[in-house]
């Protein structure tokens, strides 16, 4: 089913129920459903379906109704982080092959400074002026484009923590799925309203924050970046009664709490993706009667791979120290293979890279068909990810260890680089660390670490290696430093292993 239809469907008992919220403006489902038909026929004369439409946006309704709208006539979306340095929203587009840029008011100017200062032309659309007013509120599309629950209507970057960024494709089809995976976990009601302050380029906001609770019959709650208590405020005004964000947003939350002596009585549920909390924050908001769930994703499945249930969240254990714990999502089949891609059965626990076959896996890498064939091996996306998996069908649990290539099994024994860093960081001298893997000159992999040491340190490599050596057991006492003024991370504040390893290859020896 086409995207519009199933939110035609979904919304037909509560047309005059609000589905976004944004600026203390409610626009009800049917405003929605009439904004996307006339922007669909707007955007069919002025565009067309071989449209590649780039999102240069804040989180904007106007957003919603455009991708929806683009969506009808066969056109491809394709979300930007604006937050991105220049240079890298120019490869954005110039890999994606967008052919036109949509931006929000706000951020007009800074479109065209980024697309002057790289020498890009490409056509801007301020997309919040663009209303279509002039065409009827009931769409049809010419009777040779009617839209295909088939047609590639979506294009996410992923994050390139293990190379280049590559950009997954999506249909209708993967996306309506996605909603229906989501709905158990997640138990949400016409009340709900449900908000993040994470820009929707980002494809677990995209589809957690913005795509599920829009065709879920919920209502999208939107701000414009507040902070403190204004922020508090905000979320008590809106009703928001669930979050979706990174664990540092969780931290800053509950600092607000504690400093403002606020609580939000009407909020549910915060899911945090890209990361997770300490079992001793979540204790933390489980006083507070509000109960935090995990996500665990990828963008080539729709941020979609397995998720604690909001109303019950597994608790995670003492001195658990990255990742993910949680259930398998309904209409997926999981597995884990070994060194020589064999698979470990079940149902006792089995450690291996993941693999997974289920509704919402990518149709491919966008004109990556090498790369493609060897993430997607007939229908099961092998995710480069080592996990442990525990149990078998709704019984399934899933660990995540971390990305395969970040993982060193010395003796049989899986190496943890967070315990790495968590002691290296006792060091009074040490900013920030990142621990990595890479090979050395004999091709063995051994353990790194780039370090961010205090302002004025004269601190030097050798003095690490004696710390390390006082603090660590000897098979994680890492061969090699590097310092550096930033140790790169991701939005959930992990360390990205991959920029460390090709910024300092040569640390190995």
């Amino acid at each position: 089913m086409i995207l519009t239809r199933q939110l035609i469907l979904n919304s037909a008992q509560n047309r005059s129920k609000s589905a976004l919220s944004f600026m203390g403006k409610d626009t009800t489902y049917k405003e929605l459903l009439d904004s996307i038909s006339r922007l669909s026929y707007l955007y069919q004369r002025d565009l067309g379906p071989s449209t590649r439409l780039a999102y240069f946006c804040s989180n904007h309704p106007t957003v919603v109704a455009t991708f929806f709208a683009m969506s009808n006539i066969r056109a491809m979306n394709i979300p930007v982080d604006p937050n991105a340095p220049p240079e890298e929203v120019i490869k954005w587009l110039k890999e994606s092959k967008a052919t036109h840029l949509a931006v929000t008011s706000d951020l007009l100017i800074r479109a065209r400074e980024v697309l002057h200062s790289q020498g890009l032309s490409l056509p801007i659309i301020e997309i919040d002026k663009k209303q279509g007013g002039e065409y009827d509120t009931s769409f049809t599309p010419p009777p040779d484009q009617a839209p295909l629950k088939t047609d590639l209507v979506l294009l996410l970057r992923t994050a390139g923590s293990t190379g280049k960024p590559r950009f997954a494709q999506f249909s209708h089809q993967q996306l309506t799925s996605a909603w229906m995976t989501l709905k158990n976990p997640y138990h949400l009601n016409a009340s709900d309203r449900i908000h993040t302050s994470m820009n929707w380029y980002h494809p677990f906001a995209f589809v957690h924050s913005m795509l599920f609770p829009i065709l879920g019959g919920s209502t999208c709650v939107i701000d414009l970046g507040l902070e403190g208590i204004e922020f508090l405020d905000f979320l008590k005004q809106s009703r928001v009664t669930r979050l979706i964000n990174t664990p540092s947003f969780a931290l800053k939350l509950l600092t607000l709490f504690k400093n403002e002596k606020r609580v939000l009585p009407g909020l549910k549920s915060i899911t945090i993706g890209i990361g997770s909390l300490s079992p001793e924050l979540k204790k933390a908001f489980d006083l507070l009667k509000i109960s935090v769930s995990h996500c665990y994703g990828q963008t080539e499945n729709l941020w979609t791979i397995a998720m604690q249930d909001t109303q019950n969240p597994e608790e995670l254990l003492e001195g658990y120290t990255r990742g993910f714990v949680g259930k398998g999502l309904p209409g997926f089949k999981y597995k884990v293979i070994n060194s020589t891609s064999d698979e470990i059965p079940g149902p006792d626990r089995r450690v291996g890279q993941l693999a997974l076959t289920g509704p919402t896996v990518m149709k491919g890498y966008f004109e990556k068909e090498k790369e493609t064939k060897a993430a997607i091996r007939g229908t099961w996306l092998y995710t480069g990810d080592l996990v442990q998996l525990e149990g078998e069908a709704e019984s399934l649990t899933l660990t995540y260890l971390g990305r395969k290539e970040d993982i060193l099994e010395i003796n049989g024994i899986s190496i943890c680089l967070p315990e790495i860093e968590a002691a290296i960081l006792r060091h009074p001298y040490v900013e920030d660390v990142g621990a990595f893997t890479l090979k050395n000159s004999k091709g063995e992999p051994v353990i790194a670490c780039a370090i961010v040491k205090q302002e004025g340190s004269l601190l030097n490599e050798s003095q690490i290696l004696f710390f390390c050596k006082g603090n660590l057991a000897h098979h994680l006492i890492p061969v090699g430093v590097a310092f550096t003024e930033k140790i790169p991370r991701d939005l959930g504040n992990n360390v990205n292993c991959s920029k460390l390893r090709r910024q300092f290859s040569e640390v190995a020896g």
